[in-house]
């Protein structure tokens, strides 16, 4: 059984990274290299985001409203630079909760991290 935290990574994560990548380099006319530089990525990691080369389940992540909108306040704070790495890393912890709690990860997984 794999925890919750490897679904995360594998299935989640890198449709919340396009989705980051995208809106910033689109809606918040960054480049490509400012918003590697801010995503702790590289550009062509970016670029992959992108183009849809990289997190193929953007379609079921955006169906989520909860997950959507932590997204959509994580950008705004990556945009206008009102966020620290430490704050990052825990919004990813928040989004990974929001996914649980609206069944885009597998109810059998489990998360023991805030118990």
């Amino acid at each position: 059984m794999k925890l919750s935290c490897e679904v995360f990574v594998n299935d989640v994560l890198p449709a919340v990274r396009a989705i980051l990548a995208k809106d910033l380099v689109e809606e918040h006319g960054l480049t490509q290299r400012e918003a590697a530089r801010r995503l702790d990525m590289t550009q062509p990691a970016v670029s992959q985001y992108k183009n849809k080369l990289r997190g193929r389940r953007v379609k079921k992540i955006e169906s989520s409203e909860r997950v959507s909108s932590k997204i959509e306040v994580l950008v705004e704070d990556v945009a206008k630079q009102r966020i620290d790495m430490e704050e990052y890393d825990e919004r990813f912890c928040e989004i990974c909760e929001a996914a649980r709690m609206d069944s885009i990860l597998e109810s059998r997984f489990s998360c023991d991290v805030n118990q």
